[in-house]
């Protein structure tokens, strides 16, 4: 069965992490790993980290996280256009 990649972008409770958005990645681990280098972050998590990215693999309907990094709110504003930038890009402009 083919993989497919996701990401997922979470933010701290007191109750521990909610997500609250995800965005389909496509098939292509090249792609989803490309677009995912291109996020602002820290991959060095601690316990100050409110929100977090994970990029994850679905295979046979089960998540497997690949990375994950941590960001602050300014950078998730910034992470989100590049990743409707890029999808849009491969998507609509450079359809395969």
């Amino acid at each position: 069965m083919e993989s497919e990649f996701e990401l997922l972008m979470s933010f701290r409770t007191p109750d521990g992490f909610k997500a609250f958005g995800q965005y389909f990645l496509g098939k292509d681990r090249f792609i989803a790993e490309a677009i995912f280098a291109g996020l602002k972050g820290r991959e060095d998590l601690d316990d100050s980290a409110v929100l977090h990215l994970d990029l994850l693999e679905i295979r046979e309907g089960l998540p497997a996280k690949v990375q994950m990094i941590s960001c602050r709110l300014n950078e998730l504003c910034e992470n989100t256009q590049h990743i409707t930038r890029e999808l849009f890009r491969l998507n609509a402009i450079e359809p395969r």
